[in-house]
């Protein structure tokens, strides 16, 4: 593992020791239980949400593309 110092807000602390108190855990587990769960899993949704809404011009102009959207709609046989 590699250490890492961060500030936070008196009321986050106040929590947190709340948290390793009822859960037994370091406050070092409670920080990386709360980064991996939340905000990387955040920033991952939010990253595919703009490169989703990036192709979406880029499919609607290159015909490549939409070449069988015609056949969205058709039965296959």
């Amino acid at each position: 593992m590699e250490r890492l110092t961060v500030s936070l807000p008196v009321s986050l602390t106040k929590d947190m020791e709340t948290l390793t108190k009822e859960f037994g855990v370091s406050k070092s587990e409670v920080a990386r239980r709360a980064f991996d769960q939340q905000y990387i899993q955040q920033c991952r949704k939010q990253k595919l949400h703009q490169i989703a809404e990036g192709m979406v011009e880029e499919y609607q102009n290159n015909p490549e593309l939409t070449v069988f959207t015609n056949l969205d709609s058709e039965a296959f046989k």
